[in-house]
């Protein structure tokens, strides 16, 4: 997990940024290339115009790279 909360991001039109998909990343929520080897890719989207997103922090959701929520039915350690 990098963090329990989404990650508020300001995306900016055109501007691509590539997501971890492999939860390797040492830079979460992006991808840093933790990844090679692994068959895994980032999730890569493409923004058509600037748009505030909340990226996934704790690597659960099902809708990643966005946040669905998931890190509020996580129970702390």
């Amino acid at each position: 997990m990098w963090q329990t909360r989404p990650f508020k991001i300001e995306a900016k039109a055109g501007q691509t940024l590539a997501f971890c998909r492999c939860n390797r990343s040492k830079n979460g929520p992006y991808c840093d290339g933790s990844h090679a080897g692994s068959g895994i890719s980032p999730y890569v989207v493409k923004f058509d115009q600037d748009k505030a997103i909340s990226a996934c922090g704790c690597q659960q959701s099902k809708n990643r790279p966005y946040c669905d929520g998931s890190h509020s039915k996580i129970i702390p350690a």
